[in-house]
């Protein structure tokens, strides 16, 4: 959506296998940070709390595991906001759902889970290459449902917006920001933003 694609695939250029998760993975193309790896070669998990959206990625993305189901910190039901059942701003966020659908939106009740759960599901044990978060004001909540450390993602691409100023791009918020600061805590550094949207490395 704003050209993260273009660095992942410079960053990645020479690396043709990989693994990637993808939580709030919205659409198999539009607007899509994981559609340029998985024509590498690459495969991964993709998450999202619509349902249409998994069955998109069930047609189109034959390799890759695909979940629908919302990211907590643990096993429980919470109610999705939205205004179309398929939308990029579609958020488990009642606060966001009410900055971004002026006009009003629905809800529903979906189930959840922690990444950790889904991860071991499916007998994900190795290093994840890339993690991509965009979860409209959850964000914090997935980077904590999963051993960060054990996965030790080379890249995290996230949202990270200023709760007082939805689209701030001054970054001054930063320092204050869970987010940023839990990414800093565990060893992370931004190598690419643009607008709200940040790429972290791993740095040790």
């Amino acid at each position: 959506m704003h050209d993260e694609d273009i660095f992942l695939m410079e960053y990645f250029r020479s690396k043709n296998n990989g693994f990637y998760i993808d939580v709030g993975c919205y659409h198999p193309f539009e607007g899509n940070n994981t559609q340029c790896l998985y024509k590498k070669g690459w495969s991964g998990m993709n998450i999202d709390i619509s349902e249409l959206s998994i069955l998109l990625f069930n047609f189109a993305r034959k390799r890759d595991i695909n979940i629908f189901s919302g990211i907590s910190n643990k096993e429980e039901k919470l109610e999705m906001f939205y205004r179309k059942e398929i939308n990029m701003l579609n958020t488990l966020d009642e606060k966001i759902a009410k900055i971004h659908f002026k006009n009003g939106y629905l809800s529903k009740s979906i189930r959840s889970n922690t990444l950790n759960f889904f991860l071991e599901k499916n007998n994900i044990n190795s290093k994840i290459d890339f993690l991509n978060i965009d979860v409209e004001g959850k964000e914090l909540e997935v980077l904590e449902s999963f051993s960060i450390e054990k996965f030790n993602p080379t890249l995290i691409c996230i949202e990270i917006h200023n709760k007082e100023k939805m689209y701030d791009e001054s970054l001054l918020y930063l320092k204050n920001n869970e987010v940023y600061n839990y990414l800093l805590k565990h060893k992370y550094k931004i190598v690419w933003n643009k607008k709200y949207s940040f790429i972290f490395e791993k740095t040790v």
